[in-house]
């Protein structure tokens, strides 16, 4: 499958790779539009920037102590910037005569940019100053598709739509410039989306970064709207092959999934890292911190152009982080990853004047353009064999039980005691329930039998397969699947694989090295289960199996230069938090009952613990708290990341759900110091989670010694679980 060759989903490249600091000029606070959308909403007419005060700031910038990037954008902007073509050309020849007398760095690396509403676009003293500065220059121009919907929202002060205006420069300015503008959608505009963006593509406009107005401005039933345009629109590009020839930014493989510690530790925009000079001659983190732009909150300057940055003001800007800006919703929100706010109109509409606030008119939007996202992604797959590029954000998974029988995929074996099966009206109940709520779907086939048939209505979904490896032709017809070997059929000839499932039973774990040995001829990685472990489990005989495949992984590097992965001696190596099975909190099961449970095992083993049924939908289960992380007091402490975390392994050996039996801490500890010594071994191969030898067996040591636990005869000794 290829892994690239989309447009429709990627960001607009932006000069220096976004790197570049970015100095703003609010050169005017009148507009020759009254566009209804703008969050501009105090424009007047006789505020306008004085050029000794632009000459000010560009001193200061230029000679201060602040911390500096390689590289600059000096932004002009209003109100409609060109209406002051005349100051902005005075501007950018002073920033460019004193860079130069400076010596300065950025005079070599420097661009200007505008926005424009197109209006003035041919005026001959704007195109003079075009051509003045030609190669230096980045200028878009705001155009929002058809006619309808341009004239809808962007309309002179009378009252009269602006489209016929700005139509007539659309030629000359992509002469000059690459085809690019910003559309903004709110309520009233929503049904004209699909052909307002392929409107603009056809007249040549080819990036189109498209975004919804965080305003609460939303009425009931918009984002169905939204979505439904969406969704039409990623068919008409999928059916007339547009996929590699535009961008609209609507389309982005980075959303949906759960916040990672990177992204919590980041902001969604650049706020108080770039400057912007107001016409008063004040500093502000934005524009959006000015008067002009603000209907709640006062303004918020950082400095002003003959005292400089006042840092103070500075510091809250340099501590705003995701993870501080947002409430609970926010940070457990399944689709987190990739929902933009403003900081500016956070602020404005905090009512405390803060910056750590997070309004939240467009969860809805949001969601609704994850799941049109996900479609047209899914469609990408399935017809084209593209695969979507992403950060590798975590998603929900909703496990398919196709079957009663279904083949073994974790920890837990399936004693098949019934002989129900999912219809494919059930499938596709089920499939829409993932994608409304947000689940990667995975299909957990039949061990007995291969009687999956493909059909169009599952074109829209992504899905992945697994399947048992005696049925390796019949899967080689699925856009996605894992074979799934065992004792059985770990020999089976099938070749070019890169990705399988091996299970293990733990009472044949002396023939473990055997069967991986035989596979890793076959096969890149082995994601490997071992079933069913008990306090019976043969300890010895696994660190010895586990030594030999490591050994053998080690020598495949080192003679031949290949490197293969088996999960539970290599992912740790490369992992940072823990995986696990995570059921209960972030993976579920749908079964061949038309019911809902917290994994296969509490389905097959005990059929009532179900958590809802399709009609009714999904609900957590009790005590929902106990399949969270946070709430596994050993596992918080242990860095075996790898480890399974087998909820039904603890709850048939301790009683609790977040409490693991010391052998399943044991064998994890066994994979972990092989691990160890396998990054020892791999001199250069070495990842990102560096492991240092333990002096334990069993998390429970460190929890008594950091938690002093001393309870009469449940004191822990180290052996007590033997």
């Amino acid at each position: 499958m290829e892994t690239s060759g989309y447009k429709v989903g990627k960001t607009i490249p932006s000069w220096k790779e976004g790197n570049a600091q970015t100095i703003t000029f609010v050169v005017t606070e009148d507009c020759n539009l009254r566009c209804k959308y703008c969050y501009i909403t105090h424009k007047v007419s006789n505020k306008k920037m004085r050029l000794e005060d632009a000459k000010k700031f560009i001193d200061y910038v230029l000679t201060a102590d602040i911390k500096r990037t390689e590289a600059v954008i000096i932004e002009f902007i209003g109100g409609e910037p060109l209406i002051e073509v005349e100051l902005i050309d005075q501007i950018s020849d002073y920033f460019k005569i004193k860079a130069f007398e400076l010596g300065h760095d950025w005079f070599w690396n420097y661009r200007f940019s505008i926005c424009t509403n197109g209006v003035n676009y041919s005026n001959a003293d704007v195109q003079r100053y075009l051509k003045k500065n030609e190669g230096k220059m980045s200028v878009s121009m705001t155009i929002d598709g058809t006619r309808e919907k341009h004239n809808l929202q962007r309309v002179f002060p009378d009252g009269t739509g602006s489209y016929d205006a700005i139509a007539k420069n659309i030629e000359l300015w992509k002469t000059q410039f690459p085809g690019s503008t910003k559309v903004t959608f709110a309520s009233a505009d929503l049904p004209l989306l699909k052909d307002s963006i392929l409107d603009l593509w056809d007249k040549g406009v080819t990036d189109v970064a498209a975004n919804v107005v965080f305003e609460d401005v939303w009425e009931e039933g918009d984002d169905r709207v939204f979505e439904k345009q969406l969704m039409d629109l990623a068919d008409v590009i999928l059916d007339r092959h547009l996929f590699d020839k535009y961008v609209c930014t609507l389309f982005d493989e980075t959303l949906g999934g759960y916040l990672g510690e990177e992204q919590l530790r980041q902001t969604s925009c650049g706020a108080g890292k770039m400057m912007a000079l107001g016409t008063d001659g004040k500093i502000y983190p934005c524009i959006r911190y000015i008067p002009y732009s603000l209907n709640h909150e006062e303004e918020w300057c950082i400095g002003n152009i003959d005292s400089g940055i006042d840092m103070e003001r500075v510091r809250p800007f340099m501590t705003t982080m995701t993870k501080y800006q947002s409430d609970a919703e926010c940070l457990s929100c399944e689709i987190a990853n990739g929902c933009r706010f403003c900081q500016g109109f956070n602020y404005d509409e905090s009512g405390t004047a803060t910056n750590f606030y997070r309004a939240k008119y467009i969860c809805n939007m949001h969601k609704a353009r994850v799941r049109a996202n996900d479609y047209y992604f899914a469609k990408l797959f399935n017809r084209y064999g593209i695969r979507r590029e992403s950060d590798g954000s975590e998603r929900k998974r909703l496990y398919f039980l196709l079957a009663d029988d279904y083949v073994n995929y974790c920890s837990c074996s399936n004693p098949v005691h019934r002989h129900g099966k999912m219809t494919e009206e059930e499938i596709l109940e089920g499939l829409q329930f993932a994608h409304e709520n947000f689940f990667d779907a995975i299909f957990v086939h039949s061990r007995s039998e291969f009687a999956f048939a493909d059909r169009p209505e599952y074109e829209g979904y992504l899905i992945l397969h697994l399947v048992p490896a005696k049925f390796y032709k019949e899967a080689s017809a699925l856009h996605q699947y894992l074979l799934v070997f065992d004792e059985t059929s770990y020999d089976l000839p099938v070749d070019g694989i890169e990705n399988c499932i091996l299970n293990v039973h733990a009472n044949d774990i002396a023939h473990l090295s055997a069967y991986v040995s035989t596979l890793l001829k076959r096969v890149s990685r082995i994601n490997l289960n071992v079933m069913d472990i008990d306090r019976t489990f043969d300890e010895k005989t696994y660190r010895e199996q586990l030594a030999q495949i490591k050994d053998e992984l080690v020598k495949m590097y080192m003679e031949q230069g290949i490197v293969k992965e088996v999960s539970i001696i290599t992912d740790i190596c490369h992992q940072e938090v823990h995986a696990g099975c995570q059921a209960g909190d972030r993976s579920f099961v749908y079964a061949p009952d038309h019911r809902f449970y917290t994994c296969s095992s509490m389905y097959s083993r005990d059929q009532g613990a179900a958590l809802g049924n399709i009609q009714d939908g999904l609900s957590a289960p009790k005590n929902a708290n106990l399949y969270k992380l946070d709430h596994m007091p050993l596992c918080q402490l242990c860095d075996a990341y790898h480890c399974s975390r087998c909820i039904q392994i603890n709850r048939n050996a301790t009683k609790e759900v977040n409490v693991p039996p010391s052998y399943q801490c044991r064998k994890s500890l066994i994979e972990r110091e092989i691990a160890r010594q396998y990054q020892a071994d791999m001199d250069g191969m070495k990842g990102k989670h560096i492991l240092h030898k333990l002096d334990y067996a069993d998390p429970m040591t460190p929890f008594y010694e950091e938690n002093h636990i001393a309870i009469g005869y449940y004191q822990f000794n180290g052996n007590i679980s033997k």
